[in-house]
């Protein structure tokens, strides 16, 4: 659970939203009109709400404004806005006055914990603007680096009981906050130890400084209101606030948990993911039976979203790509990728050979260094080798692998160890490559195409150069389809087919199954469904009058 709620619901509507946003609706010296209602809520019980103007521009800031950045005239984001808001109400009274989410020991400390995650991500935005003032160059981090691949297995979300064919959902929540706050108090003591911490350093000084144009922020959003203006009444206030938009966006997120779980199990069944399966099965078979031509497309480009393939002309590999080094300069006066070029333009415009151009290719292969990262994606000091070095270890280490699954994890360890290619990092599906077409580059599709017509799981070419430097491919077997269709009209799963689901792969590399991608889909389909139709039954029940001259005015 953890994060969870803050992922999907963050942008819903947050106090500080109005600080960093780039959009600047919020009047300044008018506290009266800030309290203006934009919206009255009257409910079936007889309680009123009503949306405030402040927190209106709240919420425009976090989410019109990005539909006006993408093209959406004012008044229409306006009033997507007021729905939103409307929505986040009626769902937070109907949780609230129903007690359907609790908010246990537990939860609060996510909630304490998400609290000053924001703090500092606040606090982050003006340490960036003070080293930009100060002329400051902010220190690198080697796990920031973009091309760091880390492995990151898939954390199941549920499980199949195939005793009673039931699907039990899992608690993988190992995400325990590391700080553990007990009270806001804390969450605001430890923030200001950290901001204010004075030993010296130039890090330190520019949090100092960020702190002070953070807490000044805040006090020129409560100009005109008749609060106490010192900093701590102000840092307290903003929290309080922060705490209470966190609070809510546990409870709605909760409240998914709620409809679709009963005593542990979900509500989904396991007939609707075969019943899911089957339909997206069908949908692709007569798609493409129909149209060749996307067909190919997608089995290259969307793999993800074929679920039936219409004959055997394709096939997975993956990639362990180390690239050229761009910047050390060779003996000939050029770095690697340059001299990669210059051996293409000469064998291009015939200057020299096609036997001659292969040696040269291999000869420049054999000079680039893989260097291994930990697993956090950290450079380890020392640990460069050459790709004939990283080849040969690795062809080793699959010599002694005994099982396809046992190759698998071989290559993949490799692959996050010095792999580059970031295409595969993480990927739900291996590259696929077809028998007469490919998206890949020429020598990548040719030495995928030798290890496709041997057809063994887990061979690898040698060392295959490319303009993107050297890579060496695996190869992971023949796309193939786990159920045939042979009568459109009598095609059907029955339950003892989920096993097929549930044991099958997306990738050879990772552990996520085709079970899993089909349950993930149902529960946000389901989730949607929920959503929209609990919104409108309970808005039907309320009064619900929007004041447009109010915001639409701004």
């Amino acid at each position: 659970m953890k994060k969870k709620f803050t992922k999907i619901l963050l942008c819903f509507v947050l106090a500080f939203a109005f600080i960093l946003s780039g959009c600047n609706l919020f009047p300044r010296n008018m506290s009266a009109y800030l309290n203006k209602s934009v919206c009255t809520i009257t409910y079936e019980d007889g309680e009123v709400e009503e949306i405030t103007t402040k927190e209106y521009i709240n919420a425009f800031n976090s989410y019109g404004y990005t539909l006006v950045q993408n093209g959406t005239e004012y008044k229409d984001a306006a009033k997507q806005t007021v729905e939103v808001l409307v929505n986040r109400h009626v769902l937070l009274h109907h949780a609230e006055s129903n007690n359907l989410v609790t908010i246990d020991a537990e939860a609060k400390r996510e909630i304490l914990d998400d609290v000053y995650t924001a703090l500092e991500s606040n606090l982050d935005t003006y340490i960036e603007e003070v080293q930009k003032d100060w002329d400051i160059t902010a220190p690198t981090s080697l796990e920031e680096n973009d091309d760091a691949v880390v492995y990151t297995p898939y954390v199941p979300k549920a499980e199949v009981v195939f005793e009673s064919y039931k699907i039990k959902l899992l608690d993988n929540d190992d995400d325990v906050p590391e700080t553990n706050f007990s009270n806001l108090d804390a969450v605001i003591n430890q923030f200001k130890a950290y901001a204010l911490k004075n030993d010296g350093t130039e890090e330190s000084k520019v949090k100092k400084e960020a702190y002070r144009r953070f807490t000044a922020a805040l006090k020129s959003n409560e100009q005109g209101l008749g609060l106490s203006t010192d900093t701590d009444s102000i840092l307290n206030r903003y929290c309080e606030e922060l705490y209470k938009n966190t609070e809510e966006n546990y409870i709605i997120t909760n409240l998914e948990d709620y409809y679709q779980t009963e005593g542990g199990y979900s509500t989904i069944s396991v007939k609707q993911v075969l019943n899911k399966y089957k339909s997206l099965m069908l949908q692709s078979k007569f798609k493409y039976e129909a149209n060749s031509e996307n067909y190919d497309k997608d089995m290259l480009e969307n793999f993800e979203d074929v679920y039936y393939v219409v004959d055997d002309n394709y096939f997975f590999v993956s990639n362990l790509l180390v690239k050229f080094d761009e910047e050390k300069i060779g003996s000939n006066g050029m770095t690697q990728k340059q001299t990669y070029d210059d051996l293409k333009t000469k064998y291009d415009k015939g200057y020299i050979t096609y036997g001659e151009y292969q040696r040269r290719l291999m000869n420049l292969a054999y000079q680039v260094v893989a260097t291994a990262r930990d697993s956090e994606g950290n450079v380890i000091s020392g640990s460069e080798i050459s790709v004939q070095t990283l080849l040969s270890d690795l062809q080793k280490d699959l010599n002694l692998a005994t099982t396809n699954e046992d190759k698998a994890k071989v290559f993949n360890d490799y692959l996050y160890k010095y792999g580059e290619d970031t295409g595969v990092e993480n990927a739900e599906y291996p590259y696929v490559i077809g028998t007469e077409t490919s998206q890949m580059v020429e020598s990548f599709t040719s030495a995928s195409r030798e290890l496709n017509d041997k057809g063994e799981f887990g061979a690898i070419s040698g060392l295959v150069p490319s303009e993107y430097g050297v890579h060496i491919i695996m190869y992971l077997g023949k796309v193939e389809n786990l159920f045939t269709i042979s009568n459109v009209s009598t095609f059907n799963l029955a339950e003892s087919d989920i096993e097929k689901l549930t044991e099958t792969k997306l990738s050879p590399l990772n552990n996520k199954t085709v079970f899993d991608k089909i349950f993930e889909q149902l529960s946000e389909d389901n989730y949607s469904v929920f959503e929209n139709m609990n919104v409108t039954v309970l808005k039907n029940k309320c009064k619900i009058v929007e004041h447009e001259s109010v915001y639409m005015n701004l």
